[in-house]
């Protein structure tokens, strides 16, 4: 372990930041995708999200304040997976277009019980019949035939996503607040580490 992650190494930690950003972006590409296989593939870098802070407990010479606090950001990294890596491929190489409603379909897994509230499942049409690439979800149920302003791959790889939420820049905001706490929590960590090192012996 001393090996692997050095206390108060400055070299460290700046790549435990960079592969925990890496990872950030697979995990958020994987969801994006969609469908359980790339849920699956997901899985993996999300669960790998959480060792990071714990190898802080190292980093820092054995404190264990950096660890809770990197579980907090960590925590809103996670949130943030979920949506800023496909909503920065949309804005980028998507095309805005109003398409129609015309098939809505609730699979039964994705039904709150207790609430009665879905994730439904859409196929949108724009206005020359054609039928756009993807499954457009939502919560909010549409009657058949409403007009939905949304962003559209052109290659297929994402379904298409609200053009409304796309505009907002809630979850960059987020992100970027979580990898600037994340950052700021691994330099103190650091900086705390080197402090308690213990000065080398004389020959």
């Amino acid at each position: 372990m001393t090996r692997f992650m050095p206390v108060g190494s400055r070299r460290h930690a700046a790549l435990l930041v960079a592969a925990t950003a890496v990872v950030w972006l697979i995990a958020g590409v994987a969801v994006a995708l969609g469908g359980r296989m790339w849920w699956a593939v997901a899985a993996l870098p999300i669960a790998a999200l959480l060792v990071p802070p714990i190898l802080l407990f190292r980093l820092s010479g054995e404190r264990t304040w950096p660890t809770w606090v990197a579980f907090g950001f960590v925590f809103v990294l996670l949130l943030t997976a979920y949506a800023g890596p496909g909503d920065w491929y949309l804005r980028a190489a998507g095309t805005r277009t109003t398409a129609t409603v015309r098939e809505v379909s609730c699979p039964a897994p994705t039904r709150d019980a207790r609430t009665n509230r879905c994730l439904y499942t859409y196929k949108l049409y724009d206005a020359s019949g054609a039928q756009l690439p993807g499954e457009f979800r939502d919560t909010v149920e549409y009657e058949y035939g409403s007009p939905v302003d949304v962003v559209v791959d052109p290659h297929g790889l994402l379904g298409p996503r609200l053009a409304a939420d796309l505009d907002t820049r809630v979850f960059d905001v987020l992100a970027l607040a979580g990898f600037a706490g994340f950052a700021a929590t691994v330099a103190a960590a650091a900086h705390a580490g080197r402090r308690t090192r213990k000065p080398q012996a004389g020959p």
